[in-house]
Parts: C-alpha cells; structure tokens; sequence
C-alpha cells in the first residue's frame, strides 16, 4: 500500500487522527478523497450509531483538540473500510499488519501529569531492524519515511498500554 503518496500534513493543528484517517481512507480508495481538515470538522461531531435495535452516540473527538481510538475507528468504517482499537497490541501485531497489507495506527506519547499529557497517532508504513519503524507522519511536513527508533517508540507506545487501531 502505498501511504507515502496520500501523506497530509497537519500543520500546527492537534489534528492528527484525522489526517491518519485520511491517509489510510485515500490509500485505500486509490485516489485523493478525503482532506484532514475536513475530516477533523466532521469528527468534530457525535455521530448516531445502532447496536442491533439500540440507538448509541459515539463522541469521536473532544472538538478540534483531541481524537478518540475509536473515533478513528468508526470514522473508517464509516467510509468503507473495516477498522477496530484495542489496547495491548504487540511489535508482532504490528508486523503482522504491514505482511498481511492491513494498516496499523499505533498511538503514542507520555502521560506524565500534571506536566505532561500528549498523544499522537500516525500509520506504520515499514520496518526495518536498523533503521527501526517507519511512518507516514502525519505531523511531518513533508511525504517521506519517518523513522523512529525501536526503543523510543516502545516506550512512548508502552505508556498509552499499546493502544492501536488497525484496518481489517
């Protein structure tokens, strides 16, 4: 799959789950679709939801701030393209996404209160066991690999409890 060409940059926005969903949307319908900004208003919403015969509401962001996991989620599969969230996901769930042309959106970041308190999510796009995992960064200005280093990016995933969201 080829993310790099969808890539969108947030720009100074903390609207990173939105520009991740349209990365992926994009790179799954083939063309230039969705645009983040749009995206980030329309997640802005609560959104109704039927269980079977019950109604239910899903809050999908804080408006223009932050973006839930399983806001990203529904906003996928809103769109066509079967998503969950889980917490607990290992490096071999990654992997195993990137083998089997699944996109894997892991969250990050450091819950360190009160002094800091941040999250960012971003689609892996590659591994590599020098260079370490690669991402279409959706907080990078420009559509290139971004790679970060295994050990930093465990430990800023192992804080959020290894939460990921991923295509199926």
């Amino acid at each position: 799959m080829n993310l790099l060409h969808y890539h969108q940059w947030q720009g100074r926005s903390n609207d990173c789950g939105p520009f991740t969903t349209a990365i992926v949307l994009n790179t799954f319908r083939g063309e230039k679709i969705f645009d983040g900004k749009t995206l980030a208003l329309e997640m802005n919403r609560p959104r109704l939801r039927w269980h079977g015969l019950l109604p239910f509401i899903v809050v999908r962001r804080i408006p223009d701030w932050a973006t839930m996991p399983w806001g990203i989620a529904d906003a996928l599969t809103q769109h066509g393209v079967r998503a969950r969230w889980r917490f607990g996901a290992t490096k071999g769930d990654l992997l195993n996404a990137l083998n089997q042309n699944r996109i894997a959106m892991p969250i990050i970041g450091e819950i360190d209160l009160p002094r800091r308190l941040w999250a960012h999510v971003k689609p892996l796009a590659h591994y590599d066991p020098q260079k370490g995992l690669g991402f279409i960064d959706p907080a990078h200005p420009n559509a290139e690999i971004v790679w970060q280093n295994e050990n930093e990016f465990e430990r800023l995933w192992r804080n959020w409890k290894n939460l990921l969201v991923e295509t199926l």
